[in-house]
């Protein structure tokens, strides 16, 4: 029983540190950058900027600071890539005076960096952030997690940081995959898109799908976020959920993907442009299409029967000219033919009034 209370208020003890942990600090960019770093340096120049961190906690702090490459999630939004990744361009072109600092309590430090582009490097833009991450053992110190048998997690922010170099802006994507898979990943259907970046640019792509058909959806648009397309990258299998997917019916999927370039001096999108793809989709059961296969050819046949079957009745009757006693009733009984079929052949729409001198088709007597 001793053993476990301790280990419950380890866990305890675990989940309190590693919640705070990513609260206990703030990462901003320094003056005059807002929100992220934008920087436009030709090659062999440098520049000199900073980050603003604060120390939310009631300890002091000690903070690693790096640089990272950008990447993308698996489902294509913005990412960094981990420390331990082979860096290859804004990872290896930002340095840090010292790599770690410490922070009082409730105190703030400014960290500078410079951003030094290689005489060698190859003009296009290029994506990537300023990192600053603590150890839970470092927010709470060593001994007390020790004692408390929890593991170390570490929190990291980041500043999305995106650098250009000029020269000549080559902007080359490409949209590959659009296909449609019912209900494969745990009873959940899946659209899946593929992308490809050729160009130096960095591009902005939204992917939207609407659909359209039958029986009629509550929900007809489907959107994925923003996706960040790094300058050579290729994303495959990037999946949209379907999660209201009815059991069957027949749709048409309408993709239309929007491609930016991103101007990094401007932080914005300029040059748009749209793709429009479709594909259709059947939901219903293999067994139901065919029962209304059937039926649809049933409802084709006895149609065709029955014009037929008129047509030959209309070219076998003959002509009677309707006297002012004359109705429908007496007419039928006269040639010994069912008044609905008589109304039938003659087209007489209800209450099947019959007007005197007119003409109408009668079988021959019997």
């Amino acid at each position: 029983m001793k053993k476990l209370l301790t280990s419950l208020a380890a866990i305890t003890l675990f989940l309190s540190v590693s919640q705070t942990a990513f609260a206990e600090f703030s990462v901003i960019p320094g003056s005059p950058h807002e929100r992220q770093f934008n920087f436009e340096v030709a090659p062999g120049e440098s520049v000199e900027s900073s980050i603003v961190v604060r120390n939310l906690g009631r300890d002091d702090i000690t903070v690693e600071t790096y640089s990272a490459d950008g990447t993308n999630s698996s489902q294509g939004t913005f990412a960094l890539t981990s420390k331990s990744h082979e860096q290859k361009f804004l990872g290896t072109w930002v340095t840090f005076e010292s790599p770690q600092t410490t922070i009082k309590a409730q105190d703030e430090v400014v960290i500078p960096f410079t951003l030094t582009i290689p005489a060698n490097a190859t003009p296009g833009n290029y994506g990537g952030g300023i990192a600053v991450e603590a150890s839970s053992a470092e927010l709470k110190g060593d001994d007390e997690l020790s004692q408390a048998g929890a593991v170390s997690t570490s929190a990291r922010i980041y500043i999305r940081t995106f650098v250009s170099v000029p020269g000549e802006a080559i902007n080359d994507y490409s949209w590959g995959e659009f296909t449609f898979n019912g209900k494969s990943d745990n009873n959940r259907s899946q659209f899946h898109f593929s992308f490809k970046n050729n160009g130096n640019t960095i591009a902005m792509v939204e992917p939207k799908i609407t659909l359209s058909g039958l029986p009629p959806l509550k929900k007809s648009e489907l959107t994925l976020p923003q996706i960040t397309l790094q300058p050579g990258t290729e994303l495959n299998d990037i999946e949209l959920r379907w999660d209201d997917q009815p059991s069957f019916g027949y749709y048409l999927a309408t993709a239309s993907v929007t491609f930016s370039e991103f101007d990094i001096a401007r932080d914005e999108k300029i040059n748009s442009t749209t793709q429009v793809r479709q594909i259709g989709i059947n939901l219903t059961p293999w067994y139901i299409t065919v029962i209304l296969l059937g039926v649809l050819i049933f409802l084709v046949g006895w149609a065709v029967y029955h014009n037929m079957t008129m047509k030959r009745i209309r070219t076998e009757w003959k002509s009677y000219k309707i006297k002012p006693e004359d109705t429908i009733s007496s007419i039928s009984k006269e040639y010994d033919v069912e008044w609905k079929k008589l109304a039938k052949v003659n087209r007489l729409k209800k209450p099947y009034t019959l007007k005197s001198g007119n003409t109408i088709l009668v079988p021959p007597k019997k």
